[in-house]
C-alpha cells in the first residue's frame, strides 16, 4: 500500500535569501489504494531549518476522497518550543530526533482514507537571510502499531540563493606571510552579505601608502572574486586598500594592514555552527572554503553543538582538511551547551582528550576537568533563565532552556571569555547600546566573573548557526584577532592559551595595547609608588570616536579622537587602590563597530 503512494509539491524551491516574505507550499501526498485508520504521515525538512527560518503550518486535510485525519505534532511555535524534549514538533524538538532533520508535521488517519484520496499539508516559510543552504523536505509514513517511519517517494530538494547586488567588499590580510607578501580579495554581495556568484566586471583598486604588486584593477573571476596575491606593504604605517567598481558605482574600503611587530594580527571566526550541530544549517567544507576564500580569514573554527560519533569525526576531518600552515589555520573545537551556562572548547590537535564525550549538560562547563590541552571559553554569560544551580529541572522548557553562567565553579582551562557576539557585548551588568549591551542584569557579566578573580582575555563569536562565521544578516559580527606569533595551529592555540588575544564586534580593527610595559592579557607586578600608564596603537576600519580604558568596573581614563588611526604614549591611569587592578581598552568607531583589547592586570608587591 505504501509503495503506491505518491508525493507531490505546489511551490518554490530556490528561495531569494533577501527577500523575507512568508512563501506558500503544498505538498500533496496521493493515496490510489486509500490508506488505513491507525496510520501516521511525517513531514521533515533536512538542513533547511535553523531558527532564522519560520515556518508556518495550516491544519492539514483530505481532498478527492474521503477519510479523517488529526495532527498529532504541529510546527513549534517558537524557538523555546523547539528546545523542549516533549513538546517540540512530533515530539522531538532538538532533542530525540535525528541530527539534521525537523519534524515539521505527524498527522494520524482517524478514519481510513480512500482510494485515490490525498493529504494536503499548507506549509508557509520565510526563508533564511543566509545564501549557500539546500536542504530536502522527506515525507514518511509509519504502520498501525509499527515502530519505524518509512520513507515514500523521493526527497524535494530546497535552495536559497543571494538577493540582488548591492554592495562590494574588499579585504586585505592585515598581516603578512613569511615572504612578507599579502592577499587582496573583492567580491560584491547582496544586502545580507551574501557573496554574489555571477558578479563580473573590473575593479579598479588604489592604496593610501606605499605598496608593491598592486595592480591599478583586477578582474572578477568565475566564482565572483577579485584575488590579488603577493602584495607587500613598504610604508611604515598602516596601509588601506579602496576597491572601486566605476560602473555599478561601488566602492568598498579594506581594513589596514598591520604595522611590523613582533606578532601578527591573524583574524578569525571561532564560533559558529554548521549542520554538525542539531538546530544548524550548512555543509562544513562550504562554510571553511567561505571563511578562506571571500572573507579571507586567517582562523576558523566551527562549534557545532556536541556533535557524536561520525559528527565529531567529520568535524575533525574537515579541520585536517583546511589546515594550511602559513594560509589558513582551523582549530578543532565544539561547543559543550548545559543547563549552567555554555562554553567552546578549542583543542590545541585533533588528538586531545577533549572532545564531545566530556558533555556533562546538566552540569557548568567550569565543572568538568578539561584536558591542560584545551581552552575553554565561556559565552553569552549574561543572558537565560536566572537559575539557581541545582534548579535547572524545575524551568526546563519554560524559557530558555540555559541559565546565566554559573561563576562560582573555578576552572584553569578557562583562559578566555567570549565578550562579544550576535547577542550583543557581555562586558557589563547594565544595559548600554552605545557599547550594544543588550542583555543582563544576571550577575554573570565579565566584569562579575573579573571580580571574583577570574582572569580572563577576550575574544568575539557570532553564535550563526547558518554556517556563516562573522556573519549575521545585514552586518558583520564577532571577529577575534590572534596575537600570534605566526599562523600556525600550535602558535594561534599558543595566543588563546596566553590570552594574546582581543574582539572585535566583526571587523579587522588592528591594535595593540600595554600598561607599563606589559603587553595585553598578560599580568603584572607594581611596586610600592610606581606609577601606572598606557600605551596603545589604534587602527580603525572607520574613524574612531571614542577610547576608553575600564578599570576595576569603572572608566578611569577616556578620548574622543575622531580619528582613523591613534597613538597613545604614556598616558596615565590611576593605580589600584587594593591589591590588584585590571585595565582593558574598549574603542568605538563612527560605524558603531567596536573593539574590547583584553585586559592588563597588576598586583601590589
Amino acid at each position: 500500500m505504501y509503495e503506491q503512494l505518491e508525493i507531490h509539491y505546489e511551490g518554490q524551491t530556490e528561495f531569494v535569501a533577501t527577500d523575507q516574505q512568508v512563501k506558500p507550499l503544498r505538498l500533496f501526498v496521493t493515496c490510489p489504494a486509500g490508506l488505513e485508520a491507525g496510520a501516521d504521515v511525517r513531514v521533515s525538512i533536512s538542513t533547511f531549518h535553523s531558527y532564522s527560518r519560520k515556518w508556518t503550518l495550516a491544519d492539514p486535510f483530505v481532498e478527492g476522497g474521503e477519510g479523517v485525519v488529526v495532527i498529532g505534532h504541529g510546527l513549534a511555535r517558537d524557538w523555546t518550543e523547539m528546545t523542549r524534549g516533549g513538546d517540540g514538533p512530533a515530539g522531538g524538538g532538538l532533542v530525540g530526533r535525528p541530527v539534521n532533520e525537523l519534524y515539521l508535521c505527524t498527522i494520524q488517519v482517524t478514519k481510513s482514507l480512500s482510494a485515490g484520496a490525498r493529504l494536503v499539508f499548507p506549509f508557509g516559510v520565510v526563508p533564511s537571510p543566509h545564501a549557500g543552504i539546500s536542504g530536502a523536505l522527506q515525507v514518511r509514513v509509519r504502520r498501525p502499531e509499527a515502530e519505524v517511519f518509512e520513507k515514500v517517494g523521493d526527497p524535494i530538494p530546497l535552495s536559497n540563493v543571494p538577493g540582488p547586488l548591492t554592495r562590494l567588499e574588499g579585504r586585505v590580510s592585515a598581516t603578512a606571510d613569511a615572504q612578507g607578501k599579502r592577499r587582496v580579495v573583492v567580491f560584491a554581495t547582496d544586502d545580507h552579505l551574501n557573496p554574489i556568484p555571477s558578479y563580473r566586471g573590473t575593479v579598479n583598486l588604489q592604496a593610501d601608502g606605499e605598496i608593491a604588486g598592486l595592480p591599478s584593477e583586477v578582474e572578477i573571476g568565475a566564482d565572483g572574486r577579485g584575488v590579488v596575491e603577493g602584495v607587500e606593504v613598504q610604508a611604515n604605517g598602516p596601509v588601506r586598500i579602496t576597491a572601486r567598481d566605476v560602473e555599478r558605482g561601488l566602492e568598498a574600503q579594506s581594513g589596514p594592514t598591520q604595522v611590523v611587530g613582533e606578532r601578527g594580527h591573524y583574524f578569525g571566526g571561532i564560533h559558529f555552527h554548521t549542520r554538525l550541530s542539531v538546530d544548524g544549517d550548512r555543509e562544513p567544507r562550504a562554510a571553511y572554503a567561505y571563511a578562506r576564500d571571500f572573507l579571507n580569514l586567517d582562523v576558523i573554527a566551527m562549534t557545532d553543538h556536541a556533535p557524536i560519533g561520525p559528527g565529531w569525526a567529520e568535524c575533525l576531518a574537515v579541520n585536517e582538511e583546511f589546515y594550511e600552515p602559513g594560509r589558513f589555520v582551523t582549530i578543532p573545537a565544539w561547543e559543550s551547551s548545559n543547563a549552567y551556562g555554555h562554553a567552546n572548547l578549542y583543542l590545541r590537535t585533533p588528538e586531545v582528550d577533549g572532545g564531545t564525550w566530556h558533555w556533562k549538560p546538566e552540569l557548568c562547563p567550569s565543572e568538568v576537568a578539561w584536558d591542560e590541552d584545551v581552552v575553554m571559553v565561556p559565552h553569552h554569560p549574561n543572558c537565560g533563565q536566572p537559575i539557581e544551580y541545582g534548579k535547572h529541572r524545575e524551568v526546563m522548557g519554560k524559557t530558555f532552556y540555559w541559565s546565566q553562567y554559573h561563576w562560582e565553579f573555578p576552572n584553569k582551562r578557562a583562559r578566555l571569555v567570549e565578550i562579544v557576539q550576535g547577542r550583543g557585548n557581555f562586558e557589563a551588568d547594565a544595559l548600554d547600546e552605545y557599547w550594544g549591551i543588550r542583555l543582563g542584569e544576571l550577575g554573570a557579566s565579565v566584569q562579575d566573573a573579573f571580580a571574583q578573580g577570574w582572569r580572563l582575555g577576550f575574544v568575539a563569536g557570532t553564535d550563526n548557526h547558518q554556517g556563516h562565521p562573522t556573519q549575521n544578516p545585514g552586518g558583520y559580527v564577532g571577529m577575534t584577532c590572534f596575537r600570534a606569533t605566526e599562523l600556525t595551529r600550535e602558535a594561534v592555540w599558543q595566543a588563546m592559551d596566553q590570552r594574546w588575544t582581543y574582539a572585535t564586534s566583526g571587523v579587522p580593527i588592528v591594535c595593540d595595547y600595554a600598561v607599563n610595559g606589559v603587553r595585553s592579557g598578560a599580568e603584572g607586578a607594581l611596586a610600592e609608588g610606581e606609577q601606572v600608564h598606557f600605551s596603545a596603537s589604534l587602527h580603525g576600519t572607520a574613524p574612531i570616536e571614542r577610547v576608553e580604558i575600564i578599570a576595576n568596573e569603572e572608566c578611569v581614563w577616556q578620548d574622543a579622537p575622531n580619528a582613523w588611526d591613534v597613538e597613545i604614549d604614556g598616558a596615565e591611569l590611576p593605580a589600584p587602590e587594593g591589591a590588584w587592578a585590571y585595565y582593558y581598552l574598549r574603542l568605538r568607531q563612527k560605524d558603531g563597530h567596536r573593539a574590547w583589547l583584553s585586559p592588563v592586570w597588576l598586583d601590589r608587591e
